[in-house]
């Protein structure tokens, strides 16, 4: 498996005059996350997120960003229940802020309030408007906006982190091989971890400052989170056991059914 994030499938700017009239659904099911096995967790989200998800790194270009695991397997989100209601005690912050995101302007360094305009909660009903009926931002579309500029800052608190770690050579790709209680195999790539070995090694002086600094935190988190792999194969195991047994059960039924049949 290696890491896939499709969430926003149609990103345009908000417009009040191509929007105006434009209404948001608050999200009742989590089905556009579906095939995502992994989303952009931050570091403040760390204390929650390791308590339910495995969280790793990846590499975005020139930075490394920590996620939030959601899957072993291609395009699988395990925290998805049959009803498309998330099923864990925590939510992270890029999956709630659907359909909204900010985009940098090309010609400025300013950020653009966009959504995803394919998305399934929005449309002509619903509960809340983007604009009122002069044009002017509605109270829910400010409230989100100060919900993504807030998780702006913590992106770029994450990124002063990782950067620290990544100046430390702490980083190393993760090539793991699952097997399964069923007696399957997966294999984990795309992803990174933090070298314990490297990291207990460090210089007395720097681990003092990652002390100070709350990176020190952060680090072990991200440590005691891999217990949640465990989480995950159980989850994954006990789901093709129950595929195998409707399968099985439906071969017999189907022979059951010929046999009376000729």
């Amino acid at each position: 498996m290696k890491n896939n994030q499709p969430l926003f499938k149609s990103i345009v700017p908000i417009n009040n005059n191509i929007h105006l009239k434009l209404k948001i659904s608050e999200v009742v099911n989590y089905s556009f996350a579906k095939t995502t096995n992994a989303a952009i967790l931050t570091s403040a989200e760390f204390e929650k997120g390791s308590k339910v998800y495995p969280i790793l790194f990846i590499r975005d270009g020139d930075d490394i960003l920590p996620v939030a695991l959601f899957g072993l397997e291609d395009k699988q989100n395990l925290f998805l229940k049959w009803n498309n209601q998330w099923d864990a005690t925590y939510i992270p912050a890029h999956i709630r802020r659907y359909p909204f995101s900010l985009a940098t302007a090309e010609s400025t360094s300013e950020f653009i309030v966009c959504l995803d305009e394919n998305s399934t909660i929005i449309g002509k009903s619903g509960e809340f408007s983007l604009f009122l009926a002069n044009g002017k931002h509605s109270e829910y579309l400010n409230e989100k906006i100060r919900f993504l500029q807030d998780l702006q800052i913590e992106y770029e608190n994450t990124l002063n982190f990782t950067q620290k770690l990544n100046q430390l050579d702490l980083f190393e790709p993760m090539n793991a091989s699952i097997n399964l209680n069923n007696g399957d195999n997966l294999s984990i790539s795309g992803f990174y971890t933090i070298n314990k070995e490297k990291f207990i090694n460090l210089e007395s002086d720097t681990l003092k400052e990652l002390v100070e600094t709350n990176d020190m935190k952060l680090i072990y988190e991200h440590f005691s989170s891999m217990d949640n792999f465990s989480k995950l194969i159980n989850v994954i195991s006990e789901r093709k056991i129950i595929s195998k047994k409707r399968y099985t059960k439906k071969k017999v039924l189907d022979k059951a059914v010929s046999s009376a049949s000729s």
